[in-house]
C-alpha cells in the first residue's frame, strides 16, 4: 500500500511539473509570471521530455545548439545544450569525443543508476570543470553564459561543463585615460580578464573577491574585490548591503549601479570613482579601498571616492617629485580656471572695471562697441555653442570628429566676430576655458566643471565678484558635506588631515610616503619602512649613528 502511494505521488508530481512546463511554453504568462514558474521547474528522468522542455523554453531559438549522442557500449541516449557563438569549439569537441569515442574504450559498463553522472565526471571528463545541477533555472542561466549542459537518459540531473569561449576585445590602452609613462593596458568587457589583470600585479592570497548577480533578466555577474585585512570591514558590509538592495530587471553597465549605491543622489559631483586602468585600481586597493567589477563593461568602480583623487593622474606617481607636483598644481589651477574664468570676466566687465588696467579696459570697450548682447548673454551663448561642438566631436566618427570640432570652432568664432555678435576677448576667454577643461584626467569630474561654469557666469552677471565669492563658499560647504560610503568626500581638506597632505597638493617622494591615508588605511597604517631616503652609504651610516 505504501509503495502504491509513493508511485501515485510521483505520478502527480510529474503531472504538476508537466502542467507548469506547458504553461511556460504558452503565450499567456507575463515575464514576472514566467520567471516565477521557471524557478519551480526541475528536470525529469525522461530525456525526451527534458529536450522538449529546454528547447520550448527558448522558443526553439535558431542559435540554440542541441546535439544528441549515445554514451558507451550500452548506448545510453544523451544530449548537450549550448548557444552558438558562446562556447569554445575545441572544449566542446573534446567533451563530445570523450562521450562518443572514449566511453567505448572503458572495459566495464557504465552504470545506469544515479552513479552514472559521477562515472562520467570521474572517468570521461576528469580534466574538465564539471558540476551537477537539477534546477531548470540554473541550467538555463549556465548555458546562457556560455556553458554546456549535458543530459542523460534516466537522470533527473544535468552536468554543466565549462566551455565558455566568448570573443573579447584585445587589451589596449584606454582612450579616455592616456598616460605618458606607466602601464598601457586597460580593462576590457570580460570580467574574468579584468580580475586577472589585477591579480597579475597583486600576487597575494589576501586579494579576495565576492560575487553578486544583479538584474532579474540579465543576471549580470558583479565582483567585489578588496585586500582582506587592509580594507575596513564596516566599509565592506555597507557595500554588500547596497549591492544586495539593487532590484531591477537588467544591469548593462556599471553606471546603472553607480546611481543606486552613491550616498547623495542630488549632486553634480561623482561620489563613485570609475576608471579603466588596472594600476589605478590597484593603487586604490593598496590604500584600503574596494572595487566593483561588472561583466560587460571596462569601467571599474572604486569605493569610496575622494574629490582630490579625481584631479590626480597616474603620471604624477611615475614621474619624479618635482615634475609630479608641478603638473598636479597646473591641473588644479586649470580646473579652477575652467570653472571661474568666464564668470570672473563677466563680473569684472559688468561691475568692477576699476580692476582692469586702463589700456586694457579701453581696448575691451572698443571691441564691445556696437555689440547687440550684454556680456552675460554673450558668455552664455558662446559657452553653449562650444558645448554643442564638444558633444558633436564626441558623437561623430573618430576619423572626422576632431577635425570637424576644431574647424567648426574656428569658423564659428571668426564668423561671430565679423558679424558683430561677440567680442574677440570673449572668444579668447572661452578658448582658454576650453583648453583648461581638457587637463582634467577624469571625465566625470570634468562634467561637474562644465555645469558649474554656467552657474558662475550667472552669479557673476547678477552680483559681480561678490556672487563669485558666494558661489565658491557655497560650493566648498557642499563639498565638505558630501560623503562617499561614510568617508568625507573632501578629505583631507575638509576635514583637515595634515598627515595626508603629502599626497594632496604635493606629491611627496615615495620614500617619504610611509603611511596610508588616515581614514582608509587605519588597519595597517604603515605601507613602507621609514628612513629609506637615498644617498651615499657613508651618509646613511652617519645618520644611523
Amino acid at each position: 500500500m505504501g509503495w502504491f502511494r509513493f508511485l501515485l505521488g510521483k505520478k502527480e508530481q510529474q503531472n504538476e511539473q508537466g502542467e507548469k512546463a506547458g504553461q511556460l511554453l504558452g503565450d499567456s504568462l507575463d515575464i514576472s509570471q514566467r520567471e516565477a514558474r521557471l524557478r519551480e521547474l526541475a528536470l525529469s528522468a525522461d530525456l525526451t521530455e527534458n529536450i522538449q522542455l529546454l528547447t520550448g523554453l527558448y522558443g526553439n531559438s535558431a542559435d540554440l545548439v542541441v546535439r544528441t549522442f549515445q554514451l558507451g557500449s550500452t548506448r545510453i541516449p544523451g544530449a548537450i545544450f549550448c548557444f552558438e557563438g558562446m562556447f569554445d569549439r575545441d572544449s566542446l569537441e573534446d567533451i563530445l569525443r570523450a562521450l562518443e569515442i572514449d566511453a567505448r574504450k572503458i572495459p566495464e559498463k557504465l552504470p545506469r543508476d544515479r552513479g552514472l553522472l559521477e562515472a562520467v565526471k570521474e572517468q570521461l571528463l576528469p580534466t574538465h570543470e564539471v558540476r551537477e545541477a537539477s534546477s531548470v533555472e540554473e541550467i538555463c542561466r549556465s548555458i546562457s553564459s556560455g556553458q554546456t549542459a549535458l543530459l542523460l537518459a534516466g537522470q533527473d540531473r544535468a552536468l554543466l561543463c565549462e566551455t565558455r569561449g566568448l570573443d573579447t576585445r584585445a587589451i589596449s590602452e584606454p582612450a579616455s585615460e592616456t598616460t605618458i609613462r606607466g602601464p598601457r593596458d586597460g580593462f576590457v568587457e570580460n570580467l574574468i580578464t579584468n580580475i586577472s589583470l589585477i591579480r597579475r600585479r597583486l600576487r597575494t592570497p589576501n586579494l579576495w573577491t565576492e560575487s553578486f548577480t544583479l538584474g532579474s533578466l540579465t543576471r549580470t555577474p558583479v565582483f567585489l574585490i578588496y585586500i582582506k585585512g587592509l580594507v575596513s570591514e564596516e566599509l565592506l558590509a555597507e557595500i554588500r548591503s547596497r549591492l544586495e538592495r539593487i532590484k531591477m530587471d537588467g544591469v548593462l553597465e556599471s553606471g546603472q549601479m553607480e546611481e543606486y549605491i552613491q550616498d547623495v543622489p542630488l549632486t553634480i559631483f561623482p561620489l563613485v570613482f570609475r576608471t579603466e586602468k588596472p594600476d589605478r585600481v590597484i593603487s586604490c586597493l593598496l590604500e584600503g579601498k574596494a572595487a566593483i567589477i561588472t561583466d560587460g563593461t571596462p569601467f571599474v568602480l572604486v569605493l569610496p571616492a575622494q574629490f582630490i583623487k579625481m584631479l590626480e593622474a597616474p603620471d604624477d606617481y611615475y614621474e619624479g617629485f618635482p615634475v609630479g607636483t608641478l603638473t598636479r598644481w597646473l591641473r588644479f589651477f586649470s580646473y579652477l580656471t575652467s570653472i571661474l574664468l568666464p564668470g570672473i570676466y563677466v563680473a569684472v566687465v559688468n561691475f568692477h572695471q576699476e580692476l582692469i588696467p586702463t589700456t586694457l579696459l579701453l581696448r575691451i570697450t572698443a571691441t564691445r562697441e556696437g555689440l547687440p548682447f550684454p556680456v552675460v548673454a554673450e558668455a552664455l551663448m558662446m559657452e553653449f555653442a562650444f558645448e554643442v561642438l564638444r558633444e558633436a566631436g564626441i558623437r561623430l566618427p573618430r576619423a572626422i570628429g576632431p577635425a570637424i570640432s576644431i574647424v567648426g570652432a574656428l569658423v564659428l568664432g571668426e564668423a561671430a566676430i565679423r558679424a558683430g555678435i561677440v567680442s574677440p576677448v570673449m572668444i579668447i576667454v572661452v578658448a582658454l576655458t576650453a583648453i583648461a577643461s581638457f587637463t582634467v584626467p577624469v571625465f566625470s569630474i570634468g562634467i561637474s566643471a562644465r555645469i558649474l561654469r554656467f552657474i558662475f557666469i550667472g552669479l557673476g552677471g547678477a552680483f559681480g565678484l561678490f556672487g563669485i565669492q558666494m558661489g565658491i563658499i557655497l560650493g566648498l560647504i557642499h563639498l565638505c558635506s558630501l560623503r562617499s560610503f561614510g568617508i568625507p568626500y573632501f578629505s583631507p581638506i575638509g576635514p583637515l588631515i595634515w598627515s595626508d597632505w603629502k599626497d594632496t597638493f604635493i606629491r611627496m617622494y615615495w620614500w617619504g610616503m610611509t603611511t596610508r591615508p588616515k581614514l582608509l588605511g587605519f588597519r595597517e597604517p604603515w605601507r613602507a619602512k621609514a628612513g629609506q631616503r637615498p644617498g651615499p652609504r657613508w651618509s646613511r651610516e652617519e645618520e644611523n649613528d
